[in-house]
């Protein structure tokens, strides 16, 4: 990761401000209520539990999703074909917003080996739908990858620059 160093107009490096804005409250499950009484198993993330800890979307994408998730979030994405491209499922109970700057990753059946794939991108005030790939044939990650990682990749400079403007003008 690239780390930039912000220096004031007088030369000396820039004293970095708390964020005005409050961090988004976390949605808790009611009293009593626990999560899905019985989530269904994933046989193909063997010692991983995709519900907490990020899997390789290549082991996923070949079946449906499970009807109580929302999509995939993508935690990790690299440009190269084949490198790490992880995710965690975002399940019904998780809040609905997905994170600035994040990527969710739903799919549906199309045919006969065949996945219908959308993305949507969360920004700060909302989350818009990033790309749509109708009927991909088997593992569709390297189809969808150079979408995704340019487009994270893109929101990350930008919001750097808006950052580094924030402060400018302060």
């Amino acid at each position: 990761m690239t780390r930039f160093n912000m220096i004031d107009l007088t030369g000396r490096p820039a004293v970095r401000r708390p964020s005005a804005r409050p961090p988004l409250p976390r949605r808790r499950p009611a009293a009593g209520h626990e999560g899905p009484a019985r989530r269904p198993v994933l046989t193909l993330v063997p010692g991983r539990d995709p519900y907490r800890s990020p899997v390789e979307l290549r082991t996923l994408v070949r079946s449906p999703m499970p009807e109580d998730v929302r999509g995939a979030l993508v935690t990790v994405v690299r440009k190269t074909p084949g490198q790490s491209f992880q995710v965690r499922w975002s399940t019904l109970d998780d809040p609905s917003r997905i994170p600035p700057g994040r990527v969710r990753l739903s799919w549906t059946p199309a045919g006969e080996d065949r996945m219908d794939v959308s993305a949507h991108l969360g920004l700060p005030g909302a989350q818009v739908l990033l790309a749509l790939w109708p009927a991909l044939r088997g593992d569709w990650c390297d189809v969808v990858r150079p979408t995704v990682a340019e487009v994270t990749e893109l929101h990350a400079a930008l919001s750097l620059a808006s950052a580094a403007l924030d402060h400018l003008v302060r």
